[in-house]
């Protein structure tokens, strides 16, 4: 029973419902969709918050060996003001690329806290991270010269680390995130992120002996190629097996943080939920935060102890990405239209004022998304539809979804769309991207305000010859 007597019924600890409607914390959906406009993404600072300080007290709890840091990464969700609520709960920063590197630093993200990631970087990253004081995660033999030329000319010495490909060859099972049934062995075989195995070892002598860098750890990254915590206790038992022959050819080096990237998956876990292979069968929710943590360092501390490399001292780093943002992330848009077809086989399509390309994992890595009619969310379903969208693509959001019948102007919340949506949204057919608008409480404020058309043609330059204005 809510304080002022409506019935209540709790999706998760930001989602709830509430005389039949849907609410972010303390606000109405629906009227966040008549005050803001629709399509529109929202975002919980109490959800953000929380799993931020979940990540960092269920893995603090379990390696009292050393530090551990968590550096949500910036791909995920680049609205600055998120970042600065993470910067507000001492979160470092997983960057990639000039930019993301220049917006952490904008949103004041300690430097030796920034991790800075990512294959082919310009000599002028490199140059902004040395000159800054982040750390470099190294991930191709030619970015070790471009670090060491920087440092000597801004006359300091630069903090690298190295990202290892660790063999997964035994892990036959497939990934979540291809159609095709390709195991993870072969997915990450072929995953271009990393120092190939043969350039690390004489790489790192390098390294060692210079004068401008040190190499204070090392790095992986699993992608969410599966929600099982095995796959990372088998990863770490390659990765360690690894660092161990690092040890031996680096004359006794021993890592003193080492960073295990993310890939965890979000609870309702919409991930790879329209491949027909996982589409069957009840859903399961994804391992929690505490059983990632559990997984993770009991087999990190036991890989370590059995190569006699030592854990005491040992920074122990993560980066999470969609497992931080996603179900902190709802996106909402209004129904605009109910088409039927009676034959040869009855169809119902609910036409919204949304798009696939505003939700492009409905794409990219095949996620169904988690519905709800944010108007009546207690309504009884009648039969499926297909919720579509306004491109002209097939726009096929959520197919065959168990709907009530909708009326024209019915707000429809797609879940856990925190992370990634908007920061892969696309201008396909020039449709502006969304707002995004930041929810505390009773509270709701926009953060990153709706594209404009002119917005979408802003870069585009008209010769005069053609009639334009040069």
């Amino acid at each position: 029973m809510g304080r002022d007597g409506s019935t209540v019924r709790r999706i998760d600890g930001m989602l709830s419902v509430r005389d039949g409607r849907l609410y972010v914390e303390d606000v109405d959906c629906v009227w966040l969709s008549a005050r803001f406009g629709t399509p529109l993404y929202v975002v919980s600072e109490d959800q953000l918050r929380r799993n931020a300080r979940a990540f960092a007290s269920a893995f603090a709890e379990r390696w009292p060996e050393g530090p551990v840091r968590v550096l949500p990464s910036l791909k995920a969700n680049y609205a600055l003001a998120l970042r600065h609520v993470l910067t507000q709960e001492g979160m470092g920063c997983d960057t990639f690329g000039e930019s993301e590197l220049h917006a952490a630093l904008r949103a004041n993200v300690p430097p030796e806290l920034i991790s800075v990631n990512g294959s082919v970087k310009s000599a002028k990253l490199i140059e902004d991270a040395v000159g800054a004081g982040a750390r470099i995660t190294i991930d191709a033999a030619r970015e070790l010269a471009l670090v060491e030329d920087a440092a000597r000319r801004l006359g300091t010495r630069a903090s690298i680390r190295m990202r290892l490909r660790p063999d997964l060859a035994g892990e036959a099972e497939p990934t979540d995130l291809a159609g095709d049934e390709i195991p993870v062995s072969e997915a990450t075989r072929a995953y271009k992120a990393g120092i190939p195995t043969d350039d690390v070892i004489p790489l790192g002598r390098k390294a060692i002996a210079s004068d401008h860098v040190e190499l204070t750890g090392i790095h992986v990254h699993l992608p969410r190629h599966r929600a099982e915590t095995g796959l990372y206790r088998r990863m770490i038992r390659s990765l360690v097996e690894l660092v161990a022959e690092l040890v031996r050819e680096w004359d006794g080096w021993t890592p003193r943080e080492i960073d295990l990237g993310g890939g965890f998956a979000v609870p309702r876990d919409p991930t790879g939920r329209l491949l027909t292979r996982l589409a069957v069968g009840p859903r399961q929710l994804a391992p929690s935060i505490d059983e990632y943590a559990e997984a993770i360092t009991t087999s990190l501390r036991s890989e370590l102890h059995r190569h006699d490399i030592p854990a005491e001292g040992i920074a122990l780093e993560l980066e999470p990405g969609r497992r931080l943002y996603a179900d902190a992330g709802i996106h909402l848009a209004t129904v605009v239209d109910t088409k039927r077809e009676s034959t040869p086989i009855p169809w119902r399509w609910v036409e919204t004022d949304t798009t696939e390309m505003f939700l492009p994992d409905s794409l990219i890595e095949h996620n169904r998304w988690h519905v709800v009619v944010a108007s009546r969310a207690d309504a009884t379903p009648t039969g499926p539809a297909d919720i579509v969208g306004i491109s002209c693509g097939f726009d096929l959001m959520v197919p065959s979804e168990p709907l009530p019948e909708l009326d024209d102007g019915e707000i429809i919340a797609f879940l856990d769309t925190g992370a990634y949506q908007d920061a892969s949204a696309a201008n396909f057919n020039a449709l502006p991207r969304p707002a995004t608008v930041l929810v505390r409480g009773f509270e709701a404020e926009i953060v990153k305000r709706a594209e404009t058309i002119d917005d979408v043609f802003a870069r585009d330059v008209v010769p005069e010859r053609l009639g334009g204005e040069g």
